[in-house]
């Protein structure tokens, strides 16, 4: 792959951070929020100034943060809590997505579907790549349909990454997976080798000749009617829909 396409696909991850760091501008370094999980989750429920509450989500998601079990999963409990809620501001929404999933507790797994579909870009973007970390595989058409008709290339990179994580071995998805080597936007072959390579376990080269013949077992299968539409996934016509979808631009 030309050095131009791996700097584009570095330069489209850069964009999240900087979504993010924009909403803390004021903050800088002066912002202290302590260093234990005892002060994050105080923080939380009660300090007024959004940059340090965002701060304080943001550090909840070190697990080294936490002295017990049952601390984290209070912690887990008031993230999904002050998510669902919807009061804080978006990126601070977005953060907490970001911590569930680093937190990797699948009671996190609910919220973080619903997140997927949020109108709020920063906060689909986080969402998809918590998921992968906190997801079931039959999750991977969930993100599927992220990677295939978002019009957001960030949010796209981000599911392809939140597939990445998830142990799916559903044919429909390599076959997406494949067939995204060959997209128009570099980032998104980027994005799609990577899953490939992290998923098989294997590399075939930035080549989608040698991936389609080292899947052809798999890729046969996705096309077969009789591929079964795993257990929790999208109903039946949203996940026979994913191969067409992906086609476009």
């Amino acid at each position: 792959m030309p050095d131009h396409a791996r700097r584009f696909g570095a330069i489209a991850r850069s964009v999240r951070p900087l979504l993010l760091a924009s909403c803390l501008a004021t903050a800088g370094c002066k912002t202290y929020v302590g260093t234990t999980a005892t002060s994050f989750l105080g923080h939380v429920r009660n300090n007024p100034d959004p940059n340090a509450r965002y701060l304080a989500y943001s550090k909840l998601g070190s697990s080294d943060a936490y002295d017990s079990d049952e601390q984290k999963a209070e912690a887990v409990r008031t993230l999904i809590d002050k998510f669902e809620k919807g009061r804080e501001p978006i990126a601070t929404r977005a953060v907490i997505c970001r911590s569930l999933g680093e937190l990797h507790d699948p009671r996190a797994h609910d919220t973080l579907v619903k997140a997927v579909s949020s109108p709020d870009a920063v906060i689909k973007i986080e969402a998809c790549r918590a998921l992968g970390k906190v997801g079931q595989s039959a999750d991977a058409t969930v993100l599927a349909q992220v990677m295939a008709t978002d019009n957001l290339e960030d949010a796209r990179i981000a599911a392809i990454e939140g597939i990445a994580e998830l142990k799916t071995s559903d044919p429909r998805i390599f076959k997406l997976l494949v067939d995204s080597m060959e997209h128009d936007d570099p980032a998104i072959r980027l994005a799609a080798l990577g899953a490939l390579r992290k998923l098989t376990g294997k590399d075939m080269g930035t080549d989608p000749g040698p991936w389609r013949t080292e899947l052809k077992a798999q890729i046969a299968a996705a096309a077969s009617p009789d591929t079964r539409v795993p257990q929790d996934a999208p109903a039946p016509a949203e996940a026979k829909a994913i191969p067409e979808l992906l086609r476009r631009p």
